[in-house]
């Protein structure tokens, strides 16, 4: 049913599960198009005026209270806690035993568990937390680390808009060339619109005497990878999926689609809005409205068009899905051709892929904060972001904005905060790969080296992070807002770590890792269940 990249969405929005990732791999084979929040603004209002984007952005959850300990001497194992956290992963095991019927169990099940108090040397508890296993999207936290400590917290994206020919009477007499910095464009709450990214851009240009170009948008992508999927990635036929959006030295909208279905009250067909609105694709729509029955839409983007198909019944008000586009620097080139053709900036040679374009003068530029990626990429797990962050690290410290320069930049970042790295292996930014490795040690070293940091790093890193039961992928978890954390899934694994407030006042930084044989429905019903009952019993935590 999902071959040839096309996709059934069949449960109404209401009545979705909430999984934990973007990466819905135990629905069997069934897709979900999960809701964002966060992100920010690419530049704020030159007239005053609110920044509307900026108030959405606004966290709707408490503040963790975090507090470094100043006890001199380290932290010794509490046995008897960790005694209890043996027994929560043996009800797992049991659990997943019986679940599995056999097949899963304490022989083929690896669970490490490490705590130790924010702000103090020693461990709390550490169980098997040396050996290095998948993260799946707790890699995240190490990207977005690495980013903070080498990039800063005050670093942008830029993407620049130069030419080296003349200006005559309104014209630029060549081409407008635009140089990548790995810019997503993206906006959680824009429901895939990125019109506002180009607004001011072409404002610039018209105040640089700008009004067409004769020549080219030429996209210079620079010593930016091709865009690819990542090594050891889920198979080919989940490539349409959002979780498996590409990414590169341009991007739109984090490399993804959004179609926005709605009814026909007359039953003649349906009402589709696709964002950016700009896509280079052919429009191929065949959807139906229907008077009852399931949600059925069908959606892909291959060869040229875009196809949105199905049946969406009388009842359901709007449908938004999200899919991966065949290219984010072809996206990012008709979005930007047609959003500066909205704003009365013409360009006669349409868009030209190219490398080490000829230097020029700076006539404009799009500058987004790191820091507003930092909620989509950990509160939502997007992966695209964290892919773009990722290779933008890497073309700025790493040496080139390939998945080698990240993992360059990464690692020198984590030696810079004295973490230890044996074992530890990035290939993407998402943690989306198979191949990537850490343990749950290394984890918590790298949280507590952050919070260690500047008080505006470490509060932009905290702050980025999920709020148990109230957003991003712990929204449905069993937690309160004691807990901030990170969570991570692909097939065969299950992750959290982050932060737990205590009743005694103290912060313990917590990492929980599991893989296990892949079986349906066990991290809902036996990893996160016991995740969620050593948060709790970590909040309760009191020893002296």
């Amino acid at each position: 049913m999902l071959a040839n990249g096309l996709c059934l969405f069949v449960l109404w929005r209401a009545f979705r599960p909430l999984f934990d990732e973007t990466l819905p791999v135990e629905a069997s084979g069934r897709a979900w198009a999960l809701d964002s929040s966060g992100a920010g603004p690419v530049d704020g209002p030159e007239d005053g005026s609110i920044d509307e984007r900026a108030l959405r952005r606004a966290s709707p959850a408490g503040a963790l209270s975090i507090t470094l300990s100043s006890a001199p001497e380290p932290r010794t194992r509490d046995r008897a806690l960790e005694e209890h956290v043996r027994e929560l992963i043996g009800e797992a095991l049991e659990n997943a035993r019986k679940r599995s019927k056999g097949k899963v169990g304490p022989s083929n099940v690896h669970v490490a568990v490490h705590v130790r108090e924010a702000g103090r040397g020693g461990e709390v508890v550490a169980l098997d937390s040396e050996r290095v296993m998948r993260p799946a999207s707790n890699l995240k936290l190490f990207t977005t680390a690495a980013a903070l400590c080498s990039l800063g917290e005050d670093w942008n994206f830029v993407t620049r808009f130069e030419s080296a020919a003349p200006i005559e009477a309104g014209v630029l007499k060549g081409d407008l060339v635009v140089r990548a910095g790995g810019d997503p464009l993206f906006d959680p709450l824009g429901r895939g619109k990125i019109d506002f990214f180009f607004t001011k851009l072409a404002r610039h240009l018209k105040n640089a005497g700008i009004e067409s170009v004769s020549g080219a948008l030429v996209l210079d992508e620079g010593d930016f990878l091709e865009p690819g999927p990542g090594p050891a990635w889920p198979p080919s036929n989940q490539y349409w999926t959002e979780y498996c959006a590409l990414s590169g030295g341009f991007s739109a909208n984090a490399g993804c689609l959004t179609a926005l279905v709605r009814p026909d009250k007359g039953f003649e067909g349906a009402d589709i809005d696709i964002e950016p609105r700009w896509h280079g694709l052919r429009p191929k729509f065949s959807v139906n409205t229907i008077a009852r029955g399931k949600l059925d839409l069908r959606v892909q983007a291959r060869n040229g068009e875009l196809l949105v198909a199905g049946a969406i019944p009388r009842g359901v008000s709007e449908y938004e899905v999200r899919f991966a586009a065949p290219d984010p620097v072809e996206l990012f080139g008709s979005a930007a051709l047609g959003a500066l053709r909205s704003q009365g900036v013409k360009i006669a040679g349409g868009v030209r892929r190219e490398r080490n374009a000829p230097a020029g003068r700076e006539l404009a530029r799009i500058a987004t904060p790191l820091t507003d990626l930092l909620q989509p990429i950990n509160t939502d797990s997007n992966n695209a972001c964290a892919d773009q962050v990722f290779l933008a690290l890497g073309h700025a410290r790493g040496g080139a904005g390939t998945r080698e320069g990240g993992a360059r930049a990464t690692r020198a970042a984590l030696e810079r905060l004295r973490i230890p790295v044996e074992g530890f292996a990035q290939v993407d930014g998402s943690g989306l790969s198979r191949d990537d490795r850490v343990s749950a040690g290394m984890i918590t070293a790298l949280v507590d080296a952050v919070l260690r940091m500047n008080p505006k790093v470490a509060h932009a890193y905290v702050d980025s992070l999920a709020v148990g039961g109230a957003t991003g992928t712990l929204e449905k978890r069993g937690l309160d807002e004691h807990v901030r954390a990170k969570t991570g899934f692909i097939a065969g694994t299950s992750a959290l770590s982050g932060l737990v407030d205590t009743k005694a006042g103290r912060t313990l930084v917590f990492s929980i890792l599991v893989e296990y044989p892949n079986f349906d429905g066990l991290n809902s019903n036996c990893w996160k269940p016991m995740q969620d009952s050593i948060c709790k019993l970590l909040s309760g935590w009191d020893s002296n």
